[in-house]
């Protein structure tokens, strides 16, 4: 797995354009993902992020590579953003299953 987290920073009045956008765009998630969150942070609540777990760095880096991840960047600019990206090879993980 691989995962991706884009950070921005997002004033009060803009926060449902980056709620909205996410929602829609998840109708048409691409190949390879298979999870994404858009968080908010408790302490500051003009931080958000959008983490998005792929299948591989294969498929993270083909989705980017045809431009399919500048839709969750876009989402950032339209709520007057300029979000940073960070990438992460997953080394261990845990799944409840309930």
């Amino acid at each position: 797995m691989f995962i991706s987290i884009l950070t921005g920073h997002v004033s009060d009045e803009n926060d449902e354009i980056l709620k909205s956008r996410f929602a829609q765009e998840l109708r048409h998630p691409p190949q390879g993902l298979l999870q994404t969150f858009l968080i908010q942070s408790q302490d500051a609540p003009r931080h958000w992020q959008i983490i998005s777990v792929w299948r591989s760095p294969e498929a993270y880096e083909q989705a980017h590579s045809e431009k399919v991840t500048e839709v969750c960047v876009q989402m950032f600019c339209d709520a007057g953003s300029t979000p940073e990206r960070t990438t992460f090879h997953v080394v261990g993980n845990y799944t409840r299953m309930v």
